[in-house]
């Protein structure tokens, strides 16, 4: 009796290294999303500037690093540091979106200067 394809592909090496990092991929995308609950403040975005862009502080677990300010400069223009936050402004809401996906963000909120503004 002949094999058939599935089961021949399935006793494969090959084909079992390659579905183990298929899976091993779905699995790091899943943890990057469910991480991210909880990540932004619920009140991003609200005051927007006539561009529909908004500021906002992210705050890091450690003080950021170069490699910290370039990737976070690719969603927004960096406007300054203190400690382990970064100032960042003109963000859309794709940016925050990829933001909180990044493992080393802690969180992502409303800059002090913009909620007084509003008020």
């Amino acid at each position: 009796m002949r094999s058939t394809l599935p089961r021949r592909a399935a006793k494969s090496p090959t084909v079992r290294k390659i579905a183990f990092l298929f899976l091993l991929v779905i699995a790091y995308q899943v943890w990057l999303s469910v991480q991210t609950i909880g990540k932004v403040d619920a009140g991003v975005g609200e005051v927007r500037d006539p561009r529909g862009r908004f500021s906002v502080d992210v705050e890091l677990g450690f003080p950021p690093e170069r490699y910290h300010i370039l990737q976070l400069q690719k969603h927004g223009r960096i406007a300054g540091t203190d400690g382990h936050v970064v100032h960042l402004r003109g963000v859309a809401d794709a940016g925050v979106d990829a933001l909180a996906r990044w493992y080393w963000i802690e969180h992502i909120k409303i800059p002090p200067s913009t909620t007084a503004s509003a008020r």
